[in-house]
């Protein structure tokens, strides 16, 4: 459910398909009517390096269907992920290695449902799909309706939790088991990683599995250094940043008052609903507080016409796309506001634009 998403959109144009190649099948239904099926395929290591959209040299194809029935060649180099587009949204997926045999059986068009099978990794993971993919449609169905507390969505992901574990639990040498673990956070990811038997550590998958995993072990060591932090007892990391006029800028100047640093850009949808309440607490706070708006990933034309378009009153610095102060706080999303205190410790951190933000700031200037 918050697994590590990899879309693309996949196409190759094949002529003819010669038994040595790897090959894929795909048979439709009685009645469907299809005369061409589009088709892609992006390799699993421009989805795992790919820092843009292009970046995925995604191949594209339109195949002809003959009796309900589409053949067509793999990508004969490196293994891939290939779809099958039966929509604008509805996509049959599948990962091969070169030379393998797959077969895409559809049994409904509208809305798509289909099995993919020929390889241990295909039928590991559509089996690990027949346990997760009810409890992924109770969790979208409850959540889209509105008004859900926490409380509610808790008692399903704890069920879709101990089904990819019990998955992994009863099948730890599926090629399937490396893919299934991107579904796990943190030190329960760590763990099931570590236990990754020699036999699934061979699935074309498992490159997917140690990005992963240096994205966690970052992840463990942000909320790490973020507890001390907001312990109370150790020092905000202090910072010499510009502000509009290009004079330099340090938190240390602000020592005496409570601060906030507000994390933004004027890319960020929330960040900018957040402003009015921030401007509520900026005024309420007169003397006692400052805000420090920490602009963030855009140019700086950006962040100076985003200032002027807010009419921002506090104190406004430019950090652009360096990255050492976002991990000296451990900014992992936008907005993210931190709160300091007059001694210069750092006591909270809070990301997203959550309305307890301001019950906690009032609890400690007030």
């Amino acid at each position: 459910m918050r697994k590590l998403i990899l879309t693309v959109a996949l196409g190759l144009t094949l002529s003819s398909v010669m038994a040595a190649d790897g090959v894929a099948t795909v048979i439709l239904p009685k009645g469907t009517n299809l005369k061409q099926l589009v088709v892609s395929y992006a390799s699993i290591d421009n989805m795992i390096s790919a820092r843009r959209q292009s970046d995925l040299k995604i191949v594209y194809d339109t195949i002809p269907v003959k009796k309900n029935k589409a053949e067509f060649k793999l990508e004969s180099s490196v293994p891939a992920r290939y779809s099958i587009e039966f929509g604008e949204k509805e996509n049959a997926d599948f990962y091969a290695a070169p030379g393998e045999t797959i077969k895409v059986e559809v049994t409904k068009v509208n809305p798509l449902d289909y099995t993919v099978s020929g390889t241990e990794l295909m039928e590991g993971l559509t089996s690990l799909a027949a346990v997760t993919k009810p409890i992924e449609q109770q969790y979208y169905a409850i959540a889209s309706s509105g008004n859900v507390t926490r409380e509610q969505l808790e008692p399903i992901m704890a069920a879709y939790d101990k089904a990819v574990k019990d998955f992994i639990g009863f099948n730890p040498k599926s090629t399937a088991v490396p893919f299934a673990i991107l579904d796990l956070e943190g030190e329960d990811f760590l763990n099931a990683y570590n236990a990754l038997t020699p036999e699934a550590s061979k699935s074309i998958l498992m490159p997917m599995a140690e990005i992963q995993k240096e994205k966690v072990e970052k992840e463990l060591e942000i909320e790490r250094r973020q507890a001390e932090m907001m312990s109370g007892n150790t020092p905000a990391p202090d910072f010499s940043l510009p502000n509009p006029e290009g004079k330099m800028i340090s938190l240390a100047d602000f020592r005496g008052k409570w601060v906030i640093l507000d994390f933004w850009g004027s890319w960020c949808g929330w960040c900018i609903k957040g402003f009015p309440a921030l401007k509520e607490a900026y005024k309420k706070y007169e003397g006692k507080l400052e805000v420090i708006g920490i602009d963030c990933n855009e140019p700086r034309e950006a962040w100076l016409a985003g200032v002027k378009k807010y009419s921002l009153p506090w104190v406004n610095v430019y950090n652009g796309e360096a990255p050492a102060l976002l991990m000296e706080y451990g900014i992992q999303g936008f907005p993210t506001k931190a709160i300091i205190n007059p001694e210069g410790h750092l006591v909270d951190v809070t990301v997203g634009e959550d309305p307890t933000f301001y019950q906690k700031l009032a609890s400690f200037i007030e």
